[in-house]
């Protein structure tokens, strides 16, 4: 699976950091959904534009975000992108913003 993946340390109780996470998601439009066997935060239907993806986890004090894009429509969608290329660059950009403004207010906890 192509997913772009960044890393981010905390020294808050993660409860608290996946609350902050939470609430940026969904400002950001994205919303909890079962994907395979993942829960991840998903964006869009792929009509207009690409389905935008976030997946968080957590390894003891460290955050990993994993970005990506499938274009399509719904579960007909093509193969994950990452968020390096020029096909679907507009919401690959998009994906990289917020993964961006979690990693920014995560790091500050």
């Amino acid at each position: 699976m192509p997913r772009t993946t960044i890393q981010v340390s905390f020294q808050d109780a993660q409860a608290h950091v996946h609350e902050a996470v939470k609430k940026i998601l969904l400002e950001a439009g994205y919303h909890e959904v079962a994907y395979g066997d993942e829960i991840v935060w998903k964006k869009g239907t792929g009509m207009l534009t690409a389905m935008q993806y976030i997946k968080i986890t957590y390894q003891g004090n460290t955050l990993f975000l994993s970005g990506w894009t499938r274009v399509g429509l719904g579960q007909y969608g093509f193969k994950e992108q990452d968020l390096e290329g020029f096909v679907a660059a507009i919401p690959k950009k998009m994906v990289k913003k917020v993964m961006e403004r979690i990693q920014s207010a995560v790091a500050h906890m």
